[in-house]
């Protein structure tokens, strides 16, 4: 097992690995600095360190020497103010700045020389009586981090998994073809026909509360599609079962929280009137069809809608693959993952997850009733999605896979084949720092799982569409 560099996987909600801050000039110690590593578990670091004297001494000459040649002192020309008086003025400055450095260079060299990948800065024990030490003492403190997460692959080449496929049958083809004539339907009018759902009933309406007319409460020849729900219910239930021509009236209770505060817990008795009831009319499934949907005639139509269909199918059925192959790879792998990064990523599952119940109306009270069994499924994902990029991470560190340019212009390529955007746009959107970094680890990550499909034991399994679509949302959910 290693913490050797590998390319860094992202995922939206995990915390990003920082690695330990590089400095261009990394000072030399005088005498190396000794370091006592106790390692915790789940990649918790405790590293007792202690500099010895020596390099004290001389950081400080490399400071002053650093402070003298810019110093602007008064009566001395700017690098020309003795030693002596910097040292007097500057001296606890000069202390501060020289311990500062000396650890930071201190935990670069445990980084490096242990290999090991932080999460972020260390806290530090034991520096506060350092300033008040003489300059023949050593400086001893502590250490404590955490790292990246650690994994020990089990088998990943040659594993057996399963392909959902999905053969496309006129049926779907027929389906997806009346679905078209949805969106090419038109309305006639109608005469003497009573409207149910699915009509659009044109109707002129006002509003009043107690006898007065309010702002948005009127409208004329409004078109309304029975059954849409974009009315209350008391709107929608009267007209149902109306005809062209006819009169209606209804009173409708506004809700506490409704928009305006003038009307919001009022009761409104509207007048209506149904000018018109037009039922749907759907287009023939023929050549006019086809040519209204962008197509030569029906039999190319035809054709089109099952290739479609069956890449829609492939696609879906291709990343279920990739799943089934990185949940086997991850039951037979071993993880050490870091307290901070679980609990993080665990907090921003479960925020997500509050506002998406937030959102369906479900009340504050609900959620809370809710909130430990919420806490246990949001970090179950947090766990499961963390060692899915780990795994992957660890894969294609053992391929020894690298990102390259040749994978960035084939990847601007299919950008411009999929947004139409001109070669010149999509490079430079790929030039940017953080574009490069997020398409480099996407890449990275799409050729882990292709080394690892391509060595799979692969059987098919024909299953139907509802089936795929089950296992496709199952996918979405993990």
């Amino acid at each position: 097992m290693s913490d050797k560099e590998t390319p860094e996987v992202k995922e939206e909600a995990a915390v990003a690995t920082q690695e330990a801050p590089v400095d261009e000039n990394e000072y030399k110690f005088v005498e190396a600095p000794s370091f006592d590593v106790d390692y915790k578990g789940e990649c918790a670091y405790e590293v007792k360190v202690s500099i010895p004297a020596a390099n004290k001494k001389d950081k400080a000459a490399e400071v002053f020497q650093e402070l003298q040649h810019d110093a602007d002192l008064p009566g001395f020309r700017r690098g020309k103010a003795p030693r002596k008086l910097l040292e007097n003025k500057f001296a606890k400055a000069v202390k501060g700045d020289v311990l500062e450095k000396l650890v930071s260079a201190a935990f670069r060299k445990l980084v490096k020389d242990e290999e090991l990948r932080p999460l972020g800065y260390p806290d530090i024990d034991g520096l506060d009586d350092e300033m008040e030490k003489g300059d023949d003492d050593a400086i001893d403190f502590t250490f404590k981090f955490e790292v990246s997460p650690r994994c020990e692959l089990g088998k990943y080449r040659g594993i057996e998994i399963e392909k959902p496929v999905m053969e496309i049958t006129d049926v779907e083809v027929d389906s997806t073809i009346d679905e078209m004539r949805e969106r090419f339907a038109t309305y006639e009018s109608k005469k003497n026909i009573k409207a149910k759902d699915g009509d659009q009933v044109v109707i002129s309406f006002k509003g009043s509360i107690d006898g007065e007319e309010f702002a948005g409460g009127a409208a004329e020849n409004y078109p309304y599609i029975l059954g849409s729900g974009r009315f209350f219910a008391e709107f929608e239930a009267a007209l149902k079962g109306s005809k062209s021509g006819e009169e209606k009236t209804c009173d409708v209770e506004f809700p506490e929280d409704y928009g305006s505060s003038e009307i919001s817990g009022k009761t409104a008795n509207f007048a209506i009137t149904v000018n018109e009831v037009k039922r749907k009319v759907l287009p023939k499934v023929d050549d006019e069809l086809a040519t209204q949907a962008g197509h030569e005639n029906l039999e190319a139509m035809r054709k089109e809608v099952l290739e479609q269909l069956q890449q829609g199918s492939d696609q879906q059925s291709q990343k279920i693959l990739e799943n089934n192959a990185i949940d086997e790879i991850v039951k037979g792998a071993t993880f050490e993952l870091p307290k901070s990064l679980l609990d993080e990523s665990a907090e921003e599952y479960y925020k997500q997850e509050v506002r998406r119940l937030m959102e369906m109306r479900m009340s504050a009270d609900a959620i809370v009733a809710q909130e430990e069994e919420i806490r246990k499924e949001t970090r179950e994902i947090a766990e499961k999605n963390i060692k899915f990029f780990v795994a992957v991470s660890e894969v294609g560190s053992a391929e020894g896979i690298e990102v390259t340019a040749e994978d960035f212009e084939k990847e601007a390529q299919e950008m411009v084949a999929r947004s139409g955007m001109d070669m010149d746009t999509v490079s430079r959107f790929l030039q940017q720092e953080d574009q490069q970094d997020e398409y480099a680890n996407r890449i990275y990550r799409q050729k882990a799982m292709a080394a690892v499909i391509e060595n799979a034991k692969i059987t098919e399994k024909k299953i139907s569409r509802e089936e795929l679509e089950k296992q496709d949302e199952e996918s979405n959910d993990a």
